[in-house]
């Protein structure tokens, strides 16, 4: 099967799975997961304030669980329908998950890595002023801006920058092995993650990549989102590995194909896709 048709297969069926199950089971010898290599041990140390090259994950990713909403974002989150999810109602019905066909999966759901076993890569670039981060999934990328800049206090408002699905983001290092990116002005429409739960264009959305040696990379995530949420917590707790050999592959949710899937496929075997 090709990467393409792979990706297609899991943004219909399956992308809305987490780190869990079969993504944590311990790989072949030689592999620290099925399909990363292990890398020669012990690792070598990290270089300082240099995240480059290509990392895959996410690896054992244990999140806190999530606060409780507030008004406005639980009357948005029973709007929403998971694919396959009966634990929120057994007759959920149709799916409305904008990924089924292909829409951009948004920040910050894309660090859930939707890809084989919920596994894909990404690398750290940089150009003048900022830090660029591309994603293997949708080929999308990202800027980091690193110039001192401040983030957008509105969006979406006369004077003010338009939201993004990927958000507007600032970078800085804390000390030579841990850069926090800031982000905020996210588009409202995509999830944030499978269950279908919101964020707002106001959420503040803190990452800390903690670089631990030379093949090891910690990512944590935090959200402060007022408008939906009660209090902040830790969205994403998880692990980042070194690519023996740095391959950065294409994996695409195609349109036409998910169209596809769900007149030829979904519709006449009984799965309700809108």
């Amino acid at each position: 099967m090709s990467t393409r048709s792979i990706v297609f297969s899991i943004a219909v069926l399956a992308c809305l799975t987490t780190v869990t199950g079969s993504a944590q089971r311990t790989g072949p010898e030689g592999f620290l997961r099925e399909g990363i290599r292990r890398m020669p041990n012990p690792p070598g140390p990290a270089p300082a304030r240099d995240l480059s090259g290509v990392w895959v994950g996410p690896i054992d990713n244990k999140p806190d669980p999530a606060p409780p909403m507030t008004p406005a974002g639980e009357a948005l989150f029973k709007e929403r329908k998971p694919y396959g999810d009966a634990s929120r109602n057994a007759d959920l019905g149709a799916s409305n998950d904008p990924f089924i066909t292909c829409d951009p999966l948004g920040f910050p759901r894309n660090l859930l890595a939707h890809a084989v076993s919920s596994r894909g890569r990404f690398v750290f670039g940089s150009a003048p002023n900022r830090l660029l981060v591309s994603y293997e999934q949708q080929r999308v990328w990202r800027e980091i801006w690193t110039d001192g800049r401040a983030l957008p206090k509105a969006v979406d408002v006369r004077g003010a920058p338009e939201s993004r699905y990927y958000g507007h983001s600032v970078g800085r290092w804390e000390n030579d092995r841990t850069l926090v990116i800031e982000t905020t002005g996210v588009d409202e429409r995509p999830w944030l993650d499978e269950a279908g739960r919101p964020r707002s264009s106001s959420a503040r959305i803190q990452e800390r990549y903690t670089r631990l040696d030379e093949h090891n990379l910690q990512l944590t995530v935090t959200i402060d989102d007022p408008k939906f949420y009660t209090k902040p917590w830790t969205w994403m707790r998880a692990n980042f590995y070194w690519v023996m050999g740095q391959e950065f592959a294409e994996t695409i949710c195609i349109p036409s194909e998910g169209i596809e899937y769900r007149d030829s496929l979904a519709r006449p075997s009984g799965i309700q896709i809108p």
